[in-house]
């Protein structure tokens, strides 16, 4: 486990954090010790326990994920109501948008009332609860965001070299990005995006109202787009295992109950049956994140009939 003490750059006066990294590390809330803080899956669930100073600020699991609030704009909430992060353990077991955005506020607390900042994390929070199928007020600034601060996070998926990157610098280049994207937008400067390279998908299998396609990056837009509202999506990673997301365009979706794990009937509650690791919420969630990088060991032809048979049971 990587853990370290990070403090706030940029004031002696800001807030001191012990940061927590394990990858694909689930911790358990009642073992957390007073003052602490889990950001999104690594504890299942978001949980507050006021008297300890504990907060799981999850969006994933024990939560219907239409009403509940990706976890930055949760820590921005928090933050604006009383929220001390001094001293904070802060427990993280991947790197992406939404983790990226609440470090950057623990870190910094005093953004949580900037109105520039407000106007990121709300973006960047309603893509990464909704996905893709979202329309954002500032689709500009969602691409400023994951096609800036956080193109090195895709990158390193594309390329399949994710499971043996170190995290917390990932974690600390992705925060600078951010600061240094705010800083371009209070200052009113053109939001510069990079051209993104063309993506693909190759649909492998299709079921009843649903498919399975795979491909090298975040496709959901494009599946979304094509008219796919009920996928799994995947990609074969260096070590043999397969990434899988399994997702639907909202909780409005009928006939393909996506999860939460924890729920019976569901496709990840059967597929974490078959194979422990499996999570998520009501309407997006993946296969496991092991902690030496690699993913399922489940093929496409078993997730498949997992999914059928999941499907057929809950008719």
């Amino acid at each position: 486990m990587n853990t370290s003490e990070q403090f706030n750059n940029q004031a002696e006066k800001g807030p001191r954090l012990i940061l927590h990294i394990e990858r694909g590390k689930v911790w358990k809330f009642e073992e957390l010790p007073s003052k602490s803080i889990a950001l999104d899956g690594a504890v299942e669930g978001p949980e507050v326990d006021a008297g300890n100073q504990r907060f799981s600020f999850d969006h994933h699991d024990k939560c219907v994920r239409l009403v509940t609030s990706a976890t930055c704009e949760q820590v921005k909430d928090a933050l604006l109501l009383g929220l001390e992060t001094d001293g904070c353990n802060v427990y993280i077991n991947d790197i992406d948008g939404d983790t990226v955005m609440a470090y950057v506020l623990l870190k910094h607390p005093e953004l949580a009332r900037d109105p520039v900042v407000q106007e990121l994390v709300e973006v960047v929070g309603k893509v990464d609860a909704h996905g893709p199928a979202y329309p954002t007020r500032n689709p500009k600034l969602a691409d400023a965001f994951y096609l800036g601060p956080l193109k090195r996070v895709s990158d390193l998926h594309r390329s399949k070299k994710y499971s043996e990157t170190d995290l917390t610098q990932l974690l600390e280049e992705c925060s600078a990005g951010t600061l240094e994207l705010i800083e371009k937008m209070r200052r009113g400067e053109g939001l510069a995006t990079r051209e993104e390279k063309e993506r693909t998908f190759e649909i492998t299998y299709t079921g009843t109202g649903w498919i399975m396609a795979k491909s090298d990056d975040f496709v959901f837009d494009l599946l979304y787009a094509a008219g796919h509202t009920r996928a799994i999506a995947y990609q074969e990673l260096s070590d043999g295992s397969f990434r899988y997301t399994v997702g639907k365009k909202s909780e409005i979706v009928g006939d393909f109950p996506v999860g939460p794990a924890s729920k019976e009937g569901t496709i990840l509650h059967a597929l974490n049956d078959r194979e422990p690791g499996w999570g998520g919420g009501s309407s997006i969630g993946g296969s496991p994140r092991n902690q030496d990088g690699s993913s399922s060991r489940l093929s496409p032809d078993e997730v498949a009939a997992i999914v059928a048979e999941t499907i057929a049971r809950d008719k």
